[in-house]
């Protein structure tokens, strides 16, 4: 019963902070947050914060595997029973950071900016919707697995004391939301015809 409650926990949290950053993107940046594909940065930010869980019951073959389910703060588990590699023991700092979503957002925006590949920027502007809705769906993740730790033995990144830990939170919670909300808001002085 915990991990489902968790789950559900992590997803109500997550649509919650995704609201209410979607509500700053249009009081703050107008023209930017008409040029993100909101059906992608929700789809994104729940599998940031929750995972896809609630489509398990359905049963599709194409969409079995756990990684499909699992937040993606979650995938060290599967992926450290796989490789062992120590660094994957869950809560470890490269899943539970916003490294992965800002790397995919950096990447798009390269891409992007490439002239060769302007014939394909559709694909390249997918990514970065993507990359901005899991990167505030990894931040509320993070949020919710903070509130409920404290309430326990206190947030902690496998291998690091707590002070440690609590600022690495802190860190990739202001990275998390503070450079997608700022790539958008620059966008509103991006000239009509580009992305």
């Amino acid at each position: 019963m915990y991990l489902s409650t968790d789950k559900l926990m992590h997803f109500v949290v997550g649509v919650a902070v995704g609201v209410g950053f979607w509500w700053l993107l249009e009081r703050y940046a107008k023209v930017g947050i008409r040029r993100i594909n909101p059906i992608c940065f929700l789809v994104f930010l729940i599998w940031g914060a929750s995972g896809l869980f609630l489509f398990r019951k359905l049963h599709i073959p194409v969409l079995s595997n756990d990684l499909f389910y699992m937040a993606i703060p979650d995938w060290d588990i599967p992926l450290y029973n796989w490789m062992r590699f120590r660094f994957l023991i869950h809560r470890s700092w490269l899943f539970h950071s916003a490294l992965l979503p800002l790397g995919s957002l950096l990447i798009s925006l390269w891409g992007m900016n490439r002239r060769q590949f302007l014939s394909n920027r559709h694909r390249w502007t997918w990514l970065r919707d993507a990359a901005i809705g899991l990167s505030v769906g990894i931040s509320a993740h993070l949020i919710w697995d903070a509130l409920l730790s404290e309430t326990k033995a206190g947030f902690m990144i496998r291998g690091w004391n707590h002070s440690t830990s609590l600022a690495w939170l802190a860190l990739n919670l202001i990275l998390g939301f503070g450079v997608p909300f700022l790539v958008i808001w620059a966008m509103d002085f991006l000239p009509r015809n580009v992305d």
